[in-house]
């Protein structure tokens, strides 16, 4: 399978957002790994709950993303929201996290647990992606932090346009399961149509040891 490097092609310095008017599938992850409901969920990814703390990565005016997490009990009924990367709610403000943090999820090809692979890639605290429908990262868009080997279960199949990574890098590929023609995205791309896969994402997965050949 050949594999080619896109480049990043320019960095839009904004926050990103979802604009799924209803539970987005992000939103149907994080209540799935018991968090609750709340206005972060349009710029976080990865949100869980751990001894009565929500912990999420969420993106901040610059567009980078922070790990940060809150104490539920202080929000009680109130939103929860996302400013400039950290989890707040009424009067109370969260914290920013470390990187080490308890009793988080597994995912992608290395997160650290026996029996994940070789010690090398993406995987929870390595890498993120979101994906948007349009060009210069507009339109509805999704964030992932483990693999997804076919984008048509979230009905994002064939349909991205730009993509956004919060560090490392990963492979797409046109096809399901990761077969056909893949690349690896490095950096953010604004415009695909650049790249001749605008609309042709079928996959995609954290890049194994930095992006080489499996």
């Amino acid at each position: 399978m050949k594999k080619f490097v896109i480049a990043a092609a320019g960095l839009v310095m904004a926050a990103g957002g979802f604009s799924v008017v209803n539970v987005s599938p992000a939103e149907a992850q994080a209540q799935a790994r018991g968090a609750p409901r709340g206005s972060y969920a349009q710029s976080c990814s990865g949100s869980y709950v751990n001894q009565g703390r929500l912990y999420a990565d969420c993106r901040d005016r610059r567009g980078d993303m922070r790990e940060t997490s809150i104490e539920l009990a202080r929000c009680s009924s109130s939103d929860i929201g996302n400013d400039n990367g950290l989890l707040v709610c009424a009067n109370h403000r969260g914290d920013f996290e470390s990187g080490d943090r308890p009793g988080r999820p597994g995912g992608g090809w290395n997160d650290g647990r026996p029996g994940q692979g070789g010690g090398q890639g993406g995987g929870w605290g390595a890498s993120s992606i979101t994906v948007y429908r349009d060009a210069d990262y507009r339109g509805q868009s999704m964030s992932f932090r483990e693999e997804v080997p076919n984008l048509r279960n979230l009905g994002m199949n064939d349909a991205i346009s730009s993509i956004r990574l919060s560090r490392g890098s990963w492979e797409v590929c046109e096809d399901a399961d990761y077969r056909g023609r893949c690349e690896i995205v490095r950096g953010d791309v604004r415009d695909l149509r650049n790249t001749g896969l605008n609309d042709k994402i079928s996959s995609l997965r954290p890049a194994r040891g930095g992006g080489g050949r499996r």
